[in-house]
């Protein structure tokens, strides 16, 4: 067998020789078992995070890309990472901006430690090669996001997230992190009340393999392909939090869906698309159809940088009240700008529209709101353990710190601080474990179950219904919400599970939809009653019915699945210390 480098494109040589593997007969299907100390499921910013500090820390590491590496859902993030690196901000203001922007149900211990850490996580990263910008007298270039009290935000351009991808993967290759890309992980494996490890399927063969793992940290992201309109990648389906669901494992905030305020509105390929937060924090003007500035009606002290849930309703409102462009949006304005400015600034977005023939320039963008991100996830702790053992989590997929609305900014920072802390106490729960072994007859039935899709000649197709999620999430679980709307959304998702029983696969890349499509439903499932639950309305969760934020809801909403299958919930107040 050919052998290749770690961490190349395919390095399933080189764990060849890094793993001690077996070849075992399932179901008439070859399957591959690989033993590590650390499994990593996720390739963006907080999973790399989490692989370097776990190798430093000299465990045993293997990564699982479900697309290639460099294609992780972080290098499409754009405006900047938040840290209080340069006067006149400081951890505290950064702290104070966090839970202000949460409307106050943020874990405030864990955005205590994020504020306080991120200086030196942004040196870890230019440390690995990253470029941040810089003034000409050598200082860092920092601007102020929405809800931001001094300017926070440190970019590298408008693709910011592509510059930490390259800094991170360029750190993974030198410590040799194994991976491996393209594989779709099909649940987690738990033995009594531990996590063991996962299935997988590698997408290009089609091959079985089972990863036996004294730690597991999951670092999927979110799911913003439940939405008709969203700016995520397309491999964000959310799978990471229906696994919570399987092993027992605790979710919490889950109806806090942000929506975006400036995703392209048009043409439509590009709808959803996102334009970063930069373009208003550097001066850009939201102007509806009629040219009148709309936010002064709104929010007349910070107008374009009120939080993002506020720009988003203000933007949806105009749109509702037919004071919205022909395409469904409003505009965003820069034509005003000194020259050289756009390109330099925002050179991504600018691109963007002029691939459409629109000169940002010259003409103004027409923009509304988008799906972006979801703030709750796996409740952990500082440590990014959860409260099942052998299980950790980092990232967009865990609650973290964001509360009810994330600030701009605050989104990759976070994944470096408990990517690495989670990489680091998963490395240190390793010494105390053995490695654990899955029976033959669990595997056997979890490839019987894969095949058993495979097989059928006939049923739905993946595409059909993911469509179909998509309309009711958009429709009925959006941006403005009420009770008649989240109950026809539980009908309809009720109506879907049953017909996803019906799914069928003709290849290894429809096994993977389908497999996504069962999981974005249970997800979907959990933000309805969540939603559901929370009779308030506060930061990115509005509802009409309930329109006013009740201090009595000052609170978590958590919600598990329990022995049965069936959702329980319990609420609690904000961790504070």
């Amino acid at each position: 067998m050919h052998t290749e480098t770690p961490g190349s494109p395919d390095c399933r040589g080189s764990l060849q020789s890094v793993y001690n593997k077996e070849m075992n007969m399932s179901a008439n299907t070859t399957v591959e078992r690989i033993n590590t100390d650390v499994l990593i499921i996720g390739s963006g910013g907080a999973g790399l995070r989490a692989a370097i500090a776990a190798t430093e820390a000299g465990v045993k590491v293997l990564v699982i890309a479900k697309e290639q590496l460099k294609d992780a859902h972080t290098g499409w993030a754009m405006g900047g990472i938040n840290v209080a690196i340069k006067d006149p901000a400081t951890p505290q203001m950064h702290f104070d901006d966090t839970i202000n922007g949460g409307w106050y149900i943020n874990n405030y211990k864990l955005a205590r430690i994020f504020a306080e850490e991120m200086p030196d996580r942004v040196h870890d990263l230019e440390r690995y090669g990253v470029q941040f910008d810089r003034l000409p007298d050598g200082t860092y270039f920092t601007w102020a996001g929405g809800k931001q009290s001094a300017p926070l935000n440190l970019c590298a351009g408008d693709y910011t997230g592509r510059e930490m991808m390259r800094g991170l993967l360029a750190e993974v290759h030198r410590l040799q992190v194994p991976f491996l890309e393209n594989h779709y992980v099909i649940r987690l494996i738990k033995q009594g009340d531990r996590v063991v490890g996962a299935y997988l399927i590698d997408n290009q063969t089609g091959q079985y393999k089972v990863v036996q793992a004294k730690a597991t940290i999951v670092a999927t992201g979110g799911g913003g392909n439940m939405y008709k309109v969203n700016t995520n990648a397309p491999s964000n389906t959310g799978e990471g939090y229906a696994w919570a669901l399987d092993v027992g494992a605790e979710l919490v905030d889950m109806e806090m869906v942000q929506f975006h305020p400036t995703g392209m509105a048009y043409p439509p390929e590009k709808r959803g698309t996102l334009v970063t937060e930069k373009v208003r924090g550097n001066g850009g003007i939201l102007k509806n159809r009629l040219g009148e500035r709309f936010m002064q009606r709104y929010q007349p002290q910070r107008l374009e940088l009120a939080g993002r849930d506020e720009v988003a309703r203000a933007i949806y409102q105009e749109i509702q009240e037919g004071r919205g462009t022909e395409h469904g949006g409003v505009y965003l304005d820069v034509t005003h700008w000194e020259e050289g400015k756009v390109e330099k600034l925002v050179p991504d977005v600018f691109a963007e529209h002029m691939e459409v023939g629109i000169d940002i320039r010259k003409q103004m963008m027409e923009i509304s709101h988008s799906m972006h991100h979801m703030m709750g996830g796996y409740a952990i702790t500082e440590w990014g353990e959860t409260n099942v053992p052998g299980l950790y989590a980092a990232g967009e997929v865990t609650r973290s710190i964001h509360g009810a609305n994330r600030l701009g900014g605050n989104s990759i920072a976070e994944g470096q601080v408990f990517g690495r802390r989670a990489g680091l106490r998963a490395a240190d729960y390793c010494q105390n474990v053995s490695t654990p072994q899955v029976t033959q007859q669990a595997i056997d039935s979890e490839v019987a179950q894969m095949e058993a899709l495979l097989h059928k000649k006939a049923g739905v197709k993946p595409t059909d219904m993911l469509s179909s999620i998509k309309a009711v999430m958009w429709d009925n679980v959006g941006i403005i919400r009420d009770e008649e709307k989240l109950k026809l959304a539980r009908q309809q998702l009720t109506q879907l599970r049953q017909q996803a029983q019906d799914l069928y696969a003709e290849n290894t890349q429809q096994l993977q939809a389908s497999l996504e499509i069962q999981d974005m439903l249970r997800v979907a499932e959990v933000i309805v009653e969540s939603a559901l639950e929370r009779k308030e309305s506060r930061g990115a969760h509005y509802r009409s019915d309930y329109p006013q934020m009740d201090p009595a809801w000052e609170k978590n909403i958590y919600i598990k699945q329990n022995s049965d299958g069936k959702l329980v919930t319990r609420t609690a107040p904000p961790v504070k210390e």
